[in-house]
């Protein structure tokens, strides 16, 4: 007998020396392969239909064998697919292809649960049902019965044997491949606690309810004199009652994880603390939610090294303003002649500083009013505004510009569009920066368009340009500090705020800030605020 290693299966299999052996073993020989081929099988085969009637409606009084034919099409394949096997059972040739038949019978009772006990049941109602019929056709011919008798023994031991060590060899298989997956996942889940427990952020793990259900030592070291006792059972609210419950419900409602970055929560009893914070459902076979985890980071260092770093370059900005401001007065008191005349030379060169001297001002300007965003101090001044009229007039103003470089610049407006509440002259400046950009990335022949739709809820303006466009693992980076468009069309740490200060204009506008583009096709850079409200003027 030979094993092999299956995934679902150990397959057990008989050489033609094992059968002979096994039949040596029963002395199943030529001779009583003869009598059954010869004397048992035209008898048998007679009454093998009443046979299956007679089994089956045994089968079916009792509870656990009638639970193996939920419905009419089961019980009648299974009743002919065993006519089969005991019309095959009187053929005689017990040959490999035979015993190969037998083996398959085992691992399907082992496949459906059926266990050996009702199998062996099944041939002794056979042998009790066939017996009788036996013994009728030999008659007062005791030695013939005797010899049959012996003969359809023997095969129906040999035909036993196989169905049933096959099916103890899938059983054992069985236990050996749960076994496996048993010790797998002790030793996933020692794993996992071991870097759990040694995680240097809080994790935390809630039932539906946001209870706490089990959590690592780290979450209990960031509470204020917790103890695990208190915490497992407990409402995570209750823990820590500055926590948004609404994001925890609608992570439960839409299946998707949170994320908060630098979330001031009051946890370590501090007064105030800054933390990277996340939850993510736990999802089981059927995507079902069972539970959810939580993390927690301390980064207030980060954030009060940040304001450090933002107090100090406001401080600077502003600083440099005043004295910027005022050479470009003085430089401009000598571009008029203020001071006496002044030649083309001299002019050239003055003009060059003042060119630059406003470009430094610019920047000044632009890094006060992130700061300004970025600390919460910056108040904008909403009114009434006619947007398309805007438009129009900014589009006049940079024409020069566009045609100077070969480009067409135009812009498409309701022609009934509706006022906007909004900073005006903040919702000027994110247009303009988007205009410049396309300037700055449309080659000659090329086209800029400025779109502006509206909607009861909302308006929508778009700049769209035929540049080189941007590459979609570039585009998340658009409006992030310190990022901007190279010449190569690569990104790069720069002094670039413009789209980032675009982008706080818009969310302090309660609006969205976006881009669409396709390399090699253009750009199209959109931000959507809210149509007008009387109330917010």
């Amino acid at each position: 007998m030979s094993v092999s290693n299956d995934e679902d299966l150990v397959a057990l299999s008989l050489n033609d020396r094992e059968i002979e052996l096994r039949k040596q073993w029963l002395q199943l020989g030529e001779e009583e392969e003869k009598i059954i081929r010869e004397q048992l099988d035209p008898v048998i085969s007679d009454h093998v239909d009443d046979l299956m009637d007679e089994m089956y409606r045994h089968f079916l009084k009792f509870e656990d064998t009638r639970s193996f034919f939920p419905n009419e099409h089961v019980l009648n394949h299974a009743k002919a697919a065993q006519n089969q096997y005991f019309r095959r059972l009187t053929k005689g040739d017990y040959d490999a292809d035979y015993v190969s038949d037998r083996l398959h019978i085992g691992t399907t009772h082992h496949r459906i649960e059926l266990d050996p006990k009702w199998y062996l049941g099944a041939y002794n109602h056979a042998l009790v049902f066939l017996f009788p019929t036996i013994v009728k056709q030999y008659g007062a011919d005791s030695q013939g019965l005797s010899q049959a008798l012996s003969a359809f023994s023997k095969v129906i031991f040999f035909d036993m044997t196989l169905a049933i060590e096959r099916y103890i060899s899938a059983k054992e298989a069985s236990i050996r491949k749960h076994r496996d997956a048993i010790s797998d996942l002790e030793t996933e889940r020692r794993v996992t606690k071991s870097i759990l427990e040694s995680a240097p952020i809080g994790i935390v793990s809630l039932n539906n309810d946001f209870n706490c259900v089990e959590c690592n030592e780290e979450f209990i070291e960031i509470l204020p004199s917790a103890i695990r006792t208190e915490v497992i059972g407990t409402s995570l609210f209750e823990i820590i009652p500055g926590l948004n419950r609404a994001l925890f419900e609608e992570v439960i409602k839409s299946g998707q994880p949170c994320r908060r970055i630098a979330d001031a929560v009051p946890l370590s009893g501090q007064d105030t603390t800054y933390w990277d914070w996340a939850i993510w459902p736990v999802k089981d076979d059927a995507s079902k939610i069972t539970s959810l985890v939580a993390m927690f980071a301390n980064v207030t260092d980060r954030v009060l090294l940040q304001q450090q770093r933002e107090d100090f370059v406001a401080t600077l900005t502003h600083d440099l303003k005043t004295p910027v401001l005022a050479t470009n007065r003085a430089i401009q008191f000598l571009l008029d002649g203020d001071f006496g005349d002044v030649s083309s030379a001299q002019k050239e060169i003055l003009e060059t500083v003042l060119q630059s001297n406003t470009s430094l001002y610019s920047l000044v300007q632009t890094l006060l009013d992130v700061y300004r965003f970025d600390s919460g101090v910056k108040e904008l001044k909403i009114t009434r505004c006619n947007l398309a009229a805007m438009i129009m007039q900014m589009v006049t103003e940079i024409m020069p510009l566009a045609q100077e470089k070969g480009v067409a610049l135009t812009a498409t407006v309701p022609g009934d569009a509706d006022d906007v509440s909004c900073d005006e002259a903040e919702i000027r400046r994110v247009l303009q920066n988007f205009i410049d950009n396309s300037l700055k990335f449309t080659p000659t022949g090329g086209s800029i368009t400025v779109n502006m739709n509206q909607s009861d809820k909302e308006t929508v303006i778009s700049v769209a340009d035929t540049g080189k466009g941007i590459p979609d693992e570039n585009l998340p980076k658009l409006f992030q500090r310190f990022w901007q468009a190279g010449s190569t069309g690569r990104y790069y740490a720069s002094t670039g705020l413009g789209l980032y200060l675009s982008r706080r204009i818009i969310e302090a506008h309660g609006g969205k800030i976006w881009c669409e583009s396709s390399v090699g096709r253009g750009s199209t850079f959109h931000f959507s605020i809210k149509s007008f409200n009387e109330d917010a003027c």
